[in-house]
């Protein structure tokens, strides 16, 4: 009987741990709006550069209806925690047409940056609009990725 609760509080604690470690990177939020879908992705490590440093690599999918032209605003950002608001590493504006409906993939490089002890914990949010027949919608709220960490 003893064994069994040991045992079962193991495989508990085991899903939670494995739970939180498959969460922490988390799943990105896509964004719908006016036949276009924008979905960013958790930044990846992509190589080092001649300077040494870090490259990750920050992707997002649009998928749009035909006849729409798509505006994406990205920030790069590195989380903080609690108190601290999140620093703001690099934005972007991309701006992709679609004469015919389809996916087209948006890749951004950049250099891991150095704002504190230990890990850099990495991510990017993305907003869209749309035009379409002469109209323009209102910004979405904000999308956010998942994050990673990277040590430098």
């Amino acid at each position: 009987m003893n064994l069994q609760k040991t045992t079962r509080r193991a495989i508990a604690v085991g899903i939670v741990a494995t739970t939180a470690a498959i969460g922490f990177a988390g799943s990105a939020q896509a964004v719908t709006k006016g036949g276009c879908t924008a979905t960013p992705s958790t930044p990846v490590y992509s190589h080092h550069n001649a300077s040494g440093n870090k490259v990750l690599k920050y992707t997002i999918k649009v998928k749009c209806s035909a006849n729409r032209t798509v505006t994406i605003a990205q920030q790069r950002k590195e989380e903080d925690g609690l108190l601290n608001p999140d620093d703001l590493i690099g934005s972007s504006t991309y701006v992709r047409a679609f004469g015919a409906a389809g996916t087209k993939t948006i890749n951004f490089y950049g250099t891991l940056p150095d704002t504190e002890l230990g890990k850099e914990e990495m991510y990017q949010r993305i907003r869209i609009r749309v035009s379409s027949n002469g109209v323009t919608s209102a910004w979405s709220g904000w999308h956010k990725s998942g994050v990673r960490s990277f040590s430098n």
